[in-house]
């Protein structure tokens, strides 16, 4: 019922429904980027809200907006009366927080502010140039893959670094995780985390790689499975826009860091052109823009149900391309076993990399900052100089309030870079260590 009511306003939304009303705000913020931090940035622009609470505005899809009807919090840099919108585009990964909103090859889809429905929270969009947007990696990974050219910035940039970042897990469909449970000795379908399976780095890397050998069946991560020669490995992916492939491909195939001559020890991972998710050359590989994107591809599989061409499609007969172990890599501002919009929860669930959980405890981030679980960046912020002063101020804020382990609680998965903080004095947000802003660099620990 619910996603028919979304669809029908949406719908009388487009076709100019008198229901339609403008929110007049003093103050549009338009931005653009990661979806990784999608939660994440939305708590942090209700913070800035008077009351430290605002009303959440979407499209009934993928473009998440903030009004500040009541005004604004002092944590916000600007005059209590001021009434801020912020909209920010969710649909296509952090390079375009650079390739849109930096170098405006293109415009970037956000919610109209003049054509809101006040009651079902659901506005249209339009077309505009973004101020910036967040990365969850720093813009020299863009510029080492040949993505983003600073000198293409008319009037130049600012980056905000240095203030958060965000771990990710491997997530795995129910059914590959009760697999890997019977594989390794543990209590089938138990949820504990001593009974959250493994995975290894190298058998990540070797399923991601477009070079490595194995990749064709499940036989080196459950050798004693009757069925792992005879399923195909899914695996849902980011497209080459996504921060988080970016951080998967810095991670396991030391892209685009390895790429310095005599060495190139980088590696490229698999694409769904080379890899059709229907399974026809050996291996499936859904490639698609979001976050939910992933979550929505494992929940797909592990019912069985064909993801071809990004549509929810039929059940497959077992044993058929479509199976059921699939595998991909999620930010864990997402709660473990998270719904996607088309499957229910529990349908996946994050496992451990190398022997160490991701999510040991509710916030999903205390292997993070206490220095032993290493798949995590430093995200950073950026704007163009053009951008007209109140926004900069705005954004400024936010990723300072992002840093600040005092505000903002929880913040799922995200942790503060340790500077103004420190990890003795917050040890369940501060990280103990940092990698400086490069996303190519390992973290280095000082406490």
């Amino acid at each position: 019922m619910k996603l028919h009511q979304i669809a029908f306003a949406v719908a009388a939304l487009a076709a100019g429904s008198a229901s339609a009303a403008a929110l007049n705000p003093t103050l549009v913020v338009y931005l653009d980027g990661a979806t990784a931090v999608k939660k994440s940035v939305g708590d942090v622009a209700k913070y800035m809200c008077a009351g430290h609470t605002g009303d959440v505005y979407s499209d009934g899809g993928k473009i998440q907006g903030v009004f500040c009807s009541a005004g604004m919090d002092p944590a916000s840099g600007l005059p209590a009366s001021a009434k801020v919108f912020m909209t920010k585009n969710d649909s296509d990964g952090s390079l375009e927080t650079f390739d849109r909103a930096l170098m405006r090859n293109a415009q970037t889809k956000v919610l109209d502010d003049a054509n809101c429905d006040t009651v079902t929270k659901i506005c249209g969009t339009k077309l505009v140039d973004a101020h910036g947007g967040f990365s969850d990696v720093d813009e020299n990974i863009a510029i080492g893959r040949g993505q983003f050219d600073p000198a293409l910035v008319s009037g130049g940039y600012t980056v905000k670094a240095g203030f958060a970042g965000q771990g990710f897990g491997i997530g795995v469909t129910t059914k590959l995780y009760q697999a890997l449970q019977a594989e390794q000795g543990l209590t089938v379908g138990a949820m504990d985390l001593a009974n959250q399976p493994s995975i290894a780095k190298q058998q990540f890397a070797s399923i991601l790689s477009a070079s490595g050998g194995y990749k064709y069946d499940w036989t080196q991560i459950l050798p004693n499975h009757v069925d792992s020669p005879n399923k195909i490995i899914n695996l849902c992916r980011r497209v080459i826009s996504s921060g988080t492939q970016s951080s998967m491909d810095v991670f396991f195939l030391n892209n685009p860091c390895g790429k310095a001559n005599p060495t190139f020890g980088a590696l490229d991972s698999v694409r769904s052109a080379d890899f059709p998710a229907d399974g026809s050359n050996g291996m499936a590989v859904f490639e698609a823009p979001g976050t939910g994107d992933v979550i929505n591809c494992l929940s797909r599989r592990n019912n069985n149900i064909d993801d071809t061409a990004f549509a929810k499609g039929v059940t497959q007969a077992d044993g058929g391309a479509e199976d059921e172990w699939a595998l991909g890599v999620i930010s864990l501002e997402n709660s473990d076993g998270k719904a996607g919009t088309e499957g229910t929860s529990n349908d996946w669930h994050f496992v451990k990399l190398d022997g160490v959980s991701p999510n040991e405890d509710a916030d999903q981030r205390k292997s993070v900052v206490e220095g032993r679980y290493d798949f995590a960046e430093e995200m950073v912020l950026a704007y163009r100089n053009d951008a007209p002063a109140n926004v900069k101020t705005y954004l400024g804020k936010m990723a300072g309030l992002m840093g600040d382990p005092s505000k903002v609680a929880p913040l799922t998965g995200i942790f503060v870079v340790p500077g103004a903080s420190s990890h003795g004095a917050f040890p369940t947000r501060v990280h103990k260590g940092t990698r400086s802003g490069n996303a190519c660099k390992p973290f280095e620990l000082f406490e």
